[in-house]
């Protein structure tokens, strides 16, 4: 079948680079006023649908990483990776129960997030001249471990130092991808490494900083998916994303062609079809997971090669967004003459997330909107994109939900609790004083706690209910 594309890209002007240098670096790497457009189709390279029942098979705990259990916060964004933990008996009215904080510790530089399981927490941090994978016994905050893993990275601007993805914990194992390329497998348990790869070095693809002084080191957190580990080096020459096997790092696939961009894939069924979602710097991708053959491809994002929010799939529709001009649209997959494709139901820019992920809550779309200039909070109709309220306290912020409600994080330091509500904004408390600016990661539930870094420190928050 031949390719068809059908461009699907916004065509808004973007600020100029030297404005760009001083502000565009506070974006983190994983890491306009509403204006509705009508819809089109988007563009797309559609591949034939598989059944589900061809996909590769996994063992019993493959899927681990996934699963929603008290205590656990397994990867990037959650154990879903979508920002939402299932965990009740949460204290979600801090106006009159004041959250304490448990512990505090000294960590180091990155802009990691954390990952729970088995009572400890794993994150990444650079210290004097390296990068390092550190544990940390999740209740008191005690170091157990740490393993160095690379030289310290320091991006093309000489502006940050230090991790920009989340460890992904996964039966008992860890897989840290450091801003150069590096890939270790680790024992959970202990640190030690299993074993390491570079994912420039086994794809072929050249090293993003070497081509483009809009670079920030890889920022995108692995997803294993079966015995796979997903990954995206970003090579023009069918290696623009890669699968290495779990337990080894051996190649085991690469496709295409597009840049690299700084959010995570997921992985979705959708039509029978299991997928995973690849968030390029230019496109979204859709790959058979057990070849790497490509189902659907979006034109998407700005001339930065900056999408940076992951995508976050509902039921039976994919919710993207991105900053600089790009918008948002939420689009169903539909088959088509046996052929998967992404349909369009709506596309704006109402919300243009720069780096945080939006919630999708009961319908509604909650999340931060803006990038250089003034940052609003917003709540989107999910059906039609269309904008329930704006708050400008809030801010430009990283969030994550639970128990109908949103924990958004200020670039600040400060924590906002906000009711998961379309019809208003409403605050039920504000912790200022926590954490300082840059406070980029994103937070981390876990056991009923709470846990958030800045460049410096890493703190833990009691949120049982009281």
């Amino acid at each position: 079948m031949p390719r068809t594309d059908v461009d699907f890209s916004f065509r808004k002007s973007v600020p100029a680079y030297w404005f760009l240098k001083w502000e565009f670096l506070l974006l983190l790497w994983t890491l306009a006023l509403p204006g509705p457009l009508s819809a089109q189709l988007p563009k797309i390279s559609p591949g034939t649908a598989k059944n589900q029942d061809s996909q590769s098979r996994e063992e019993p705990d493959s899927r681990a990483s996934t699963t929603t259990e008290q205590g656990r916060w397994t990867s990037f964004l959650g154990n879903q990776r979508n920002g939402i933990s299932d965990e009740t008996g949460l204290n979600v009215n801090w106006n009159e129960h004041k959250p304490s904080v448990l512990w505090r510790e000294p960590l180091g530089g990155g802009y990691s997030s954390m990952v729970i399981a088995e009572g400890k927490l794993w994150t990444m941090a650079t210290h004097l001249n390296h990068d390092y994978i550190i544990c940390l016994d999740a209740l008191s905050g005690k170091k157990l471990w740490s393993t160095r893993g690379a030289p310290t990275y320091l991006d093309n601007q000489r502006q940050a130092r230090g991790p920009r993805s989340t460890p992904t914990w996964h039966a008992g194992k860890l897989y840290c991808l450091l801003p150069a390329g590096d890939l270790l497998c680790l024992t959970a348990d202990t640190g030690r490494i299993l074993w390491k790869v570079n994912i420039f070095a086994i794809s072929g693809a050249p090293r993003q900083e070497q081509k483009t002084i809009y670079y920030w080191g890889m920022s995108a957190s692995p997803l294993i998916e079966g015995d796979l580990v997903i990954l995206q080096p970003g090579g023009s020459a069918n290696n623009s994303v890669i699968a290495v096997h779990k337990d080894t790092g051996k190649l085991v696939w690469s496709a295409g062609t597009d840049p690299p961009g700084y959010a995570s894939p997921i992985v979705i069924e959708a039509e029978n079809q299991r997928q995973i979602i690849v968030p390029t710097g230019q496109s979204i991708l859709s790959l058979n997971p057990k070849e790497g053959s490509l189902l659907w491809r979006v034109v998407w994002g700005n001339k930065y090669n900056c999408n940076c929010a992951t995508p976050v799939w509902n039921e039976d529709s994919l919710f993207i967004s991105s900053a600089y001009g790009t918008g948002s649209m939420r689009f169903a997959l539909t088959l088509q003459n046996e052929e998967l494709r992404p349909i369009s139901r709506w596309k704006n820019l109402s919300m243009q997330n720069q780096f945080a992920t939006s919630i999708i809550k009961d319908g509604y779309i909650y999340g931060p909107h803006g990038d250089l200039a003034t940052v609003t909070y917003r709540c989107l109709d999910m059906q039609r994109g269309e904008v329930q309220w704006i708050s400008r306290r809030v801010g430009k912020c990283t969030q994550i939900a639970a128990q109908g409600h949103l924990i958004c994080l200020t670039e600040q330091g400060t924590l906002v609790l906000v009711e998961a509500n379309p019809t208003e904004y409403r605050e039920k408390g504000k912790l200022t004083g926590l954490l300082e600016f840059k406070a980029w990661a994103h937070p981390a539930l876990a056991n009923h706690r709470l846990y958030l870094r800045d460049e410096k420190r890493i703190l833990c928050l009691d949120l049982k209910e009281k």
